[in-house]
């Protein structure tokens, strides 16, 4: 019986030891993971947006809402919904894409490495549909 409660002492041990060195690797590797992977997690965001033919800001973030996925930019943690709020507010107060790109180039200058010009371009016509400003600019050039 001595034997017996010995034996499962040390197995007991020598699990708890190696499930303790385990975890201890295992967390180091999801770190770097988590790193790469908020670049794929925002191209999957921007390819959302992109692809959505009938795009409305409003159900977006209706849904977005609910979703808890994070963006890591500059040093800042970033929800799906501030982040959709932030876009939205660059489209409205600039004027043209060069302008929208400036203004996430002072705010948010890793989104820029991460996105081409050409889907800042579609991002700014996205995210400035629906707004006063384009109902007006599209008034006035259909007039």
């Amino acid at each position: 019986m001595k034997t017996l409660i010995l034996t499962f002492t040390l197995l007991a041990y020598s699990v708890s030891i190696y499930a303790q060195d385990y975890a201890a690797v295992s967390n180091s590797s999801s770190r770097t993971e988590h790193k790469v992977s908020d670049y794929g997690q925002l191209s999957h965001f921007t390819s959302n947006v992109l692809l959505d033919e009938e795009f409305k800001y409003r159900q977006f973030l209706k849904k977005s809402k609910s979703s808890k996925v994070n963006f890591h930019l500059d040093g800042q943690t970033i929800t799906k919904r501030e982040l959709a709020k932030s876009l939205r507010k660059a489209a409205i107060k600039s004027e043209n894409s060069r302008e929208f790109q400036k203004f996430l180039k002072n705010n948010y200058p890793q989104l820029m490495s991460v996105l081409s010009e050409k889907e800042m371009e579609l991002l700014y016509e996205k995210f400035r549909k629906g707004t006063f400003n384009s109902y007006i600019q599209d008034l006035a050039e259909n007039w």
